[in-house]
């Protein structure tokens, strides 16, 4: 008699156990837009000269912190009229932070080639990307929570502030085109942009990896 009801208090327990995992992924589900395919991002400016010449002057660092239209290099100005003389200065196109230089002091630089990446820091957002099933679920505004990998239990909020109208694939360099005869349908993917309310006093850099949940329940 006490091995049956232990047995039953067992299966009991289980039905519970199984039903309360169930109910927590019903919960997430109707309750959550998630996804793993999230980043820090910023939008990055590059440092670019306006003629062709040597670099004689380059005097910014990685990290460096910078005024928009701060003169950062210096072209050879050997040969060149008075007028031209401004366009040897490397000035910084915003302000913000140097994330990466791309060029050294004696190289030759030519104008579209980027000596230098500047990031504003502070309008930083979360670069994220939903499958396609979710997007009748999303609406502006939204909020969301946002975990970042480089911070393990840190949690930030943000509000949903640009949904993709069309998807990754679109802009794909060499879409996917079957020409076998079979098809495969393949869930696509729509990228959505996060901004961020408040860093809550940590530093954030662009790239790093993060998971966001969208509250999409009663919207």
């Amino acid at each position: 008699m006490k091995r049956k009801l232990v047995l039953y208090i067992i299966l009991l327990l289980m039905v519970a156990g199984g039903g309360g995992i169930g109910y927590y992924y019903w919960y997430q589900g109707s309750h959550y837009v998630t996804t793993e395919d999230a980043r820090v991002a910023g939008d990055i400016y590059r440092v670019m000269p306006r003629i062709a010449g040597k670099l004689t002057m380059l005097k910014i660092h990685e990290g460096d912190v910078v005024v928009a239209d701060q003169i950062v290099g210096q072209q050879d100005t050997t040969n060149l009229t008075t007028s031209l003389l401004e366009n040897a200065v490397l000035r910084a196109p915003i302000t913000g932070t140097v994330i990466k230089t791309l060029a050294k002091e004696g190289e030759v630089v030519s104008p579209g080639q980027a000596v230098a990446m500047v990031v504003d820091e502070k309008n930083l957002y979360i670069s994220a990307n939903v499958e396609e099933t979710e997007l009748g679920r999303l609406k502006l505004g939204q909020k969301v929570d946002i975990a970042l990998d480089a911070y393990p239990g840190k949690l930030l909020t943000g509000h949903l502030i640009e949904i993709g109208q069309a998807t990754n694939s679109t802009f794909a360099l060499l879409p996917a085109v079957n020409t076998s005869g079979n098809f495969t349908k393949v869930t696509q993917r729509i990228p959505i942009k996060v901004a961020i309310d408040s860093t809550a006093g940590i530093h954030l850099t662009p790239g790093l990896n993060a998971e966001i949940k969208v509250h999409v329940k009663g919207m």
